[in-house]
């Protein structure tokens, strides 16, 4: 009797337990499904707000930048055997061209702007998926928090310009937000791989740009803030090796150059005139770019609400301890951004992750201490327009100029053709061809007057491009040495008299008013 009442009265216990556990189940499941459309809604609304100005403006064979064509002709070169510091200027490690190197190829084998227009949308890719790890880094402080973060970084000003195109920051910014991902906010101590890979990452990062080392400091810092040096001994190792692993081998083919360039030219570079730091913050913030001209609101009084919003992000992140990384890389990359001696509007890149971060989980953790739910609803919806407004600037802002490259191609006299810009050697479908025939190819004219070696010094000090007298007789002879050539940036700085040497070449065809001329002394 009692065996058999112990068994009748398991039975229900049983019994009513199960559809217990069922809702608990369902429950999980649709909370990783939100969690999986958040992410997915965010991956595609940052692809297509950085696709759709550029298919817009130029399309994604439209020309208008430089570094990006400089940055893939590197890699076409190392490809068809130059090496960077020894064979041609490149002023930053050989991270960013190794990893183009797939895409020359590719344009190797079918043309130069097919395998272009490749990377770009590849690197919008990236732009999708950093927007996604900033939502999965954030997520750990809540889903309101990830989906504020990712939302803000899909949307950023800095960060769409900068990821249409093969630029050196979206990687860069990659490799610091999977580091993080390893290391912030977890359930247990991050394990030793864990540290490894992220170590490894940073240290990734800053092959491609030396200012990559910024970060890497910062969170090695942090690891030491909290006593753990071996942590910081694992880090510091593997970032250690991913940097030799890389730059050894260049290095060692020409080391003096490649110290010249990489190291000492980027601390000798000139200030550039008309980019004080309100300048730059307005640029670091988009104020100038999400503020109409019909918004009676002055760039300045934007540029302050948005160091207002800054500040009242850190002292919400400062609420967790786990949180104030988050402070220190921003404030970090921020200081390198006005330190900088130059800038261009991609720089803004570095602070547009960990200010997407700051800004989504500093806000998060002060709103859930608010306990009116009608000023919780009221920042929702207000964090809602914003992004709206931001993703309908930026799809106002059309990118590049078309150009048809095959019209200037076509007119092209047989041999060498040269460029100011190797994007339109690109576009020309010249580049490869150029360097299987031995042509030279000036992968970074502009670049060249920062290579130490080429600098005219006054006073001891730099001299703007259009008095520096060997770099404009460079210049000259470059161009005039191919059978034709193409010039279209006179405002990198020539002087008047290479300025009327050059337009003196005879015209050979013209196409969106770029001009084809004709080579020769």
């Amino acid at each position: 009797m009692t065996a058999t009442g112990a068994t009748s009265e398991a039975g229900p216990v049983e019994s009513e337990a199960r559809p217990l556990r069922r809702p608990i189940r369902n429950r999980l499941i649709s909370l990783a499904t939100w969690d999986a459309a958040m992410l997915f809604a965010i991956a595609l609304g940052a692809f297509l707000v950085r696709l759709l100005p550029v298919i817009r403006g130029g399309g994604l064979g439209g020309f208008g930048r430089y570094d990006d064509g400089v940055y893939y002709s590197a890699a076409d070169s190392i490809i068809h055997g130059r090496a960077p510091y020894r064979s041609f200027v490149l002023l930053h490690p050989p991270g960013l061209p190794l990893l183009l190197s797939p895409f020359a190829e590719l344009g190797r084998l079918t043309s130069d702007a097919t395998g272009y227009q490749v990377a770009r949308v590849a690197f919008m890719g990236i732009g999708a998926l950093n927007a996604v790890l900033v939502a999965v880094v954030a997520r750990r402080w809540g889903r309101a928090a990830g989906l504020v973060s990712g939302a803000i970084y899909a949307v950023w000003w800095a960060a769409v310009y900068t990821e249409e195109s093969t630029v050196l920051e979206p990687l860069g910014t990659t490799a610091l937000l999977v580091a993080l991902g390893l290391l912030v906010k977890r359930a247990q101590r991050p394990s030793h791989r864990a540290e490894l890979l992220s170590g490894a990452a940073l240290g990734a990062a800053a092959t491609l740009k030396i200012w990559y080392l910024g970060p890497w400091i910062a969170i090695c810092l942090w690891q030491l803030a909290a006593r753990r040096w071996r942590s910081v001994t694992r880090m510091a190792a593997a970032g250690a090796a991913a940097i030799l692993i890389v730059v050894l081998p260049f290095f060692l083919l020409a080391p003096r150059q490649m110290f010249n360039m990489v190291i000492r030219d980027q601390l000798l570079r000139p200030s550039l005139p008309g980019s004080p730091r309100s300048y730059r913050l307005q640029f670091i913030f988009a104020v100038r770019q999400l503020l109409p001209s019909s918004v009676h609101i002055s760039v300045s009084t934007g540029t302050r609400l948005f160091l207002a919003l800054i500040a009242i992000a850190v002292v919400g992140c400062m609420l967790d301890r786990s949180g104030r990384v988050l402070i220190y890389v921003f404030l970090v990359n921020f200081g390198i951004l006005l330190a900088s001696p130059s800038f261009f509007g991609h720089y803004a890149h570095l602070v547009a992750a960990p200010a997407a971060l700051l800004l989504g989980v500093g806000g998060s953790q002060l709103v859930a201490r608010v306990r009116f739910e009608a000023l919780r609803a009221a920042v929702v919806v207000s964090v809602a327009v914003l992004c709206g407004y931001s993703a309908y600037r930026v799809l106002q802002i059309r990118v590049d100029h078309p150009i048809d490259g095959r019209d200037l191609a076509r007119a092209a006299p047989p041999g060498c053709v040269a460029s100011d810009n190797p994007e339109l050697l690109i576009l020309m479908n010249k580049l490869s061809s150029d360097l299987t025939h031995g042509c030279p190819v000036a992968v970074d004219v502009s670049g060249v007057t920062y290579d130490f070696a080429h600098r005219t010094l006054a006073n001891g000090r730099p001299v703007p491009r259009y008095r520096n007298v060997a770099w404009n007789h460079y210049l000259y002879g470059y161009l005039s040495s191919a059978s034709s050539f193409v010039f279209v940036r006179p405002e990198a700085g020539v002087s008047a008299a290479t300025l009327r040497a050059i337009t003196a070449h005879p015209v050979l065809a013209t196409s969106d008013g770029v001009n084809l001329r004709a080579g020769g002394p």
